[in-house]
């Protein structure tokens, strides 16, 4: 079980409901900012995550420390989370690639939405992007929101809850399995380990790679291929994306195996450091099992290549 706060009777699940409705709301009226600032509202919605996020410690008058700990990164947390990462990261882009299949226009309007916060205001694209999200985004989900949550036995039911608030919270059906796995990732961090640094450096790995790199490769590049690389991207680039998918399905087969390796580390390590929980299945049982998603996803992209 996750562990509870000091004062949780305070924090209810419906409260929680109640705070992500907010912070949704918040999310379209400051999404609405954009017809006077451009995409410098994003940096508006994600200040008020934060703001929100505070308010709601407060409102309930518990510790900041307690909602957002801050704990000493071991060395099993660190790879734990990143090979959390390096396995849902690219099952996620595989649903999105399969969603993007059934509706290629809304993909392409979602890629070139991206595209234009990366490249349009550089310096303020990274921080809005990279920086932002993985301190705003996390203290209202992985703060706020889940504390509302703690009281419950059952950790699976919080990072399902979690994750599927996440998804939703980007209004993105092309992206919402995507992002549900992500931010179920992140919960499940956040629930074994009760360290908010795990979810911050997941969700900041996560948004310096898929954007980052190339807004800072902007930041270097002509001002010519800067304009080109602004510009909104074509029908033809959003079909080659998109064919791309059985390449990816085979190039990241290993992914159910490696995200179920990463979570062990996690879930061991509590289990080693405090004896709350039994150990559960033997990390053997549980490469054996994830194995089968591995041969799904590999004799999948073979069979999509010839179909």
């Amino acid at each position: 079980m996750a562990k509870e706060l000091s004062n949780q009777a305070k924090w209810r699940p419906w409260k929680g409901v109640v705070l992500f409705v907010i912070a949704f709301a918040w999310l379209i009226a400051g999404s609405l900012t954009a017809f006077f600032i451009g995409t410098a509202s994003t940096l508006v919605v994600q200040l008020g995550f934060l703001a929100i996020a505070i308010i709601a410690c407060l409102i309930n008058k518990t510790p900041l420390k307690e909602v957002f700990p801050l704990k000493k990164l071991t060395v099993r947390d660190f790879f734990g989370t990143v090979l959390m990462w390096m396995g849902s990261l690219p099952l996620g882009l595989c649903s999105a690639l399969a969603v993007g299949k059934l509706f290629p226009q809304t993909f392409e309007n979602v890629a070139n939405g991206v595209s234009q916060i990366a490249t349009g205001t550089l310096v303020l694209g990274f921080i809005m992007t990279v920086i932002c999200p993985p301190i705003c985004e996390e203290a209202i989900m992985r703060g706020a929101v889940l504390s509302n949550f703690r009281g419950i036995k059952k950790d699976w039911i919080i990072v399902l809850i979690v994750g599927v608030m996440f998804g939703i919270l980007h209004t993105d059906p092309v992206r919402f399995l995507n992002t549900a796995l992500l931010g179920g990732c992140m919960a499940y961090l956040m629930v074994k380990r009760n360290n908010f640094i795990l979810p911050m450096m997941f969700h900041f790995i996560n948004n310096f790679t898929t954007i980052g790199i190339s807004t800072l490769s902007s930041m270097f590049a002509s001002q010519a291929v800067q304009q080109a690389e602004s510009s909104a991207i074509t029908s033809e680039a959003v079909t080659a994306s998109l064919d791309a998918m059985p390449l990816l399905m085979i190039a990241s087969f290993l992914c159910p195996m490696i995200l179920t390796i990463g979570a062990h580390l996690i879930k061991r390590q509590k289990e080693i450091s405090d004896g709350t929980e039994p150990k559960g299945m033997k990390l053997g049982v549980k490469i054996g099992i994830s194995a089968i998603p591995c041969v799904l996803l590999l004799a999948g992209g073979i069979l999509l290549i010839f179909v």
